[in-house]
Formats: C-alpha cells, structure tokens, sequence
C-alpha cells in the first residue's frame, strides 16, 4: 500500500487518461508523491493536477529522464503517454515510432538505472488487429497489427518483458479497449467515436458529425474508471509479472449504431451523421475476454457502457452549460 514515502511517476499525465489517473490515484493514496511529465503534443494544459510535481518535457529526451528520476528516484512508473490515433500513425509513421517506441525503451532504459518496482504500460487491444475469434483472449488470440500504432503497443510489450528478464525490475502490460469519458475531448488525439459525436452535439463548431463504414462494427468501450482501477490493481498485486499483458475492457459489446441510439435516449438530441469510409488500420469487431485480468489483478469493472455514457453524456451537458453563463 502507498505510503507518504511512495513515489510515481506518471507519464502522459496531461493526456486524457493520464489525467483522469492522476484525480483517482491522488484521492485514494494522499500521502504518495506524484510526478507527472507531458510535452503537451496531445495532452491539454489545463488537465494537470496543480498539486503534483509537473515536469515538461519528451520521453525520448534521455538527459530530461535522468534529471526527473535520479531527483525523486520513483518506485512505480505508470507509462500512458504515447502519440495515439490509428489514422495519425499511418500518416506519421517515423514521428510515431520514435515516440511510441523510442520513448518507451528511453524509460525502461532510466527504470533499469534507478531501480524502480514496476512498470505499467498502457497497451491497446489494437494489437490483435481483425481477430476472428471473439470474445479475444490472451491465450487464444495472437497478436497481428495492423496499423503502425498497433505495432508499436505491441513493441512496447515485448520491450517490457524483454527488461523485465533482463533487468530484473517488472513490468506489467495492460491493453485497453476503447476507453471513455469524462476528460476526453472530441478534437483531441485521444478522441473516440463517443467523444466525436458528442463534442459534434453539443459544439457543433468544433466537430463535424460523422459515421465511418456502415455502423455495424463494434467496440468493446471501457469506461475510463475501469481503465484506473486497471492500473491501481497491477500496481498493488504482489505477483511478479514478467511483463505479462492482461485485457482491459468491460467484457461487453456495442454496435455503434446502438451507441448512436443511446446517445440520443439519453441526451434527447439528434445524431445527423455523414458517411465516411472505414479508416485505413482500423479493425471491425472489438470484445474482450477478461477473465485472465479478473484473475490474476483482481480487476472487475464496476461501470458498464450504459453508465458511462450517461456520466460521459452529464459532463458534456456541464461543459455546454458553462459556456452559456
């Protein structure tokens, strides 16, 4: 259990998840020290937890990593920051990779060299790419990218069980699917297709509406406390790892098509969507088994679709309100 002694370090801590970590983590455990590090290239500076050590600065920066371990020599590092986005990275595969990659060994490299406890790197369900067999499961289901960010989560992982044997410090591998909430905005790099529509719903200057392919794919979304929880577990558990990679999700399917129609029950508005072709490296059918992470972390997501998006749905209608005052 953190103590007034325990430290983290949380990259990304700007960005949607890592910021929303950060709110959770420091209101379960008050008396560990928190550092953050973002270099804004997707996080928003208004989403950093002025009580925490910030720090600017790029994980590929070697000499700033030093700077940042070797002065508060952390005992978990939490590992969200990365340029995401499917579409981005096919776009920007060199700038992608030094980042996603790079990045990645740039920590696992000053983890080593400071001695920490464990490292918890945020992976994606992407890496298993157009799976046929669903619900996926670890075992069963080998990964096969098919888009240069998948590829480079699923680097990360076998960079993190690599250092885990190595290096004799463990490492744990979460892959996240399709996360959401509060805290994540429409035109961010974090944007998913709930947050598109309903930054288009209620800021219809800042987004356009749109459906990509016919709207019968569908996605396992994980609602971002469950993501936390995730984490906190992996950081807890007293297992050794060895850089192991366990499914975060809710373990539940939506067409989104049935999230289109939810998203109008509940907010009482209309979705008037244009069509777009399906995005090259996107997959069609997402859903999780998660019964290793049930298992082995403890993890049971305690907020489902449909409440999710009714606290997602209230934190944008607070939003619109206070742009109207």
């Amino acid at each position: 259990m953190p103590t007034k002694h325990t430290t983290i370090l949380v990259t990304g801590c700007a960005g949607f998840i890592g910021s929303q970590f950060v709110l959770s983590f420091k209101e379960r455990f008050p008396k560990a020290t928190i550092v953050g590090i973002d270099d804004f290239s997707t996080g928003r500076r208004d989403a950093v937890d002025r009580s925490i050590i910030f720090y600017e600065g790029s994980i590929c920066d070697g000499a700033f990593l030093d700077t940042v371990f070797k002065k508060h020599k952390p005992d978990y590092v939490f590992h969200f920051a990365a340029l995401p986005r499917i579409s981005f990275s096919v776009k920007h595969l060199s700038r992608t990779t030094d980042v996603n990659i790079g990045g990645t060994v740039s920590l696992l490299e000053k983890c080593r060299d400071y001695g920490i406890k464990r490292f918890i790197f945020s992976s994606s369900s992407s890496v298993y790419g157009n799976n046929k067999e669903l619900p996926t499961s670890e075992k069963n289901s080998i990964p096969n990218p098919v888009s240069p960010y998948a590829l480079h989560k699923y680097a990360g992982e076998r960079v993190c069980r690599l250092a885990s044997t190595l290096y004799r410090f463990d490492t744990v591998c979460l892959r996240y699917f399709t996360v959401f909430g509060p805290g994540q905005f429409g035109d961010s790099a974090y944007a998913t297709v709930i947050s598109a529509w309903l930054t288009g719903l209620y800021f219809p200057s800042e987004k356009e509406l749109f459906l990509e392919g016919t709207g019968r794919q569908s996605r396992d979304f994980c609602y971002v406390d469950n993501v936390i929880q995730a984490n906190i577990n992996a950081m807890l558990s007293e297992k050794h790892f060895n850089g192991d990679a366990f499914n975060i999700a809710h373990g539940e399917t939506t067409s989104l098509l049935s999230a289109k129609k939810m998203i109008e029950k509940f907010s009482g508005k209309k979705l008037n969507l244009s069509k777009r072709p399906i995005r090259p490296g996107d997959v069609k059918d997402t859903h999780a088994d998660i019964s290793k992470a049930k298992k082995q972390l403890k993890y049971k997501p305690t907020v489902n679709f449909e409440n999710g998006l009714k606290k997602t749905i209230a934190w944008f209608e607070q939003r619109h309100a206070g742009t109207k005052q």
